[in-house]
């Protein structure tokens, strides 16, 4: 059967497919060779790195578990430092509310403030108006207490009088004002 596949092909078709079959195939390992050459590197420059790595903690740190418990003391820094940052942003926002509630309370302080201070005015003028009327009363009461006073002297006068007639009854006349 494979004669007869082969009868319908030419020989230069046969040849050119053996060819691309052979740069196909060499292709191929061409790029798993490179494939394969890179890897190695790779591992190479990376183990490398990590020798000259592994030598700089040494010279800096003394040894690994040194630099292993530095980096996790610096993590757990990080960590506390974290919650320490969360505990400030929930404080900020509590802090923030009480301001708001601050504001609120200052805003209701300042209009009793002129509430009050309204009411003291209106009290002032009441109270001046007070002082005028006992001014003025006081000023009535004094003249009350001149005019008494008078009276009380003129009263005094009249039974002096009245005393010096009853003791002389020839002489009793009605006083002459």
């Amino acid at each position: 059967m494979r004669n007869e596949v082969a009868k319908g092909v030419s020989v230069n078709a046969k040849a050119l497919i053996l060819i691309v079959l052979f740069v196909n195939v060499g292709f191929a390992v061409k790029m798993l060779n490179k494939y394969y050459r890179m890897k190695e590197a790779g591992y190479i420059r990376e183990k490398t790195f990590h020798e000259q790595l592994k030598t700089r903690i040494m010279k800096a740190f003394g040894s690994v578990e040194e630099l292993n418990k530095m980096v996790g003391d610096i993590t757990q820094q990080k960590e506390g430092a974290e919650k320490i940052a969360a505990s400030f942003k929930e404080q900020d926002e509590q802090l923030r509310l009480a301001n708001e509630k601050l504001e609120d309370i200052k805003v209701k302080l300042e209009e009793e403030k002129a509430r009050l201070q309204r009411e003291i005015w209106g009290l002032e003028d009441s109270l001046s108006l007070a002082r005028k009327t006992l001014g003025s009363k006081d000023l009535s009461i004094q003249e009350l207490m001149k005019n008494i006073e008078t009276i009380k002297n003129e009263n005094i006068a009249l039974k002096k009088h009245i005393e010096k007639q009853s003791k002389t009854p020839e002489g009793w006349s009605l006083p002459l004002q």
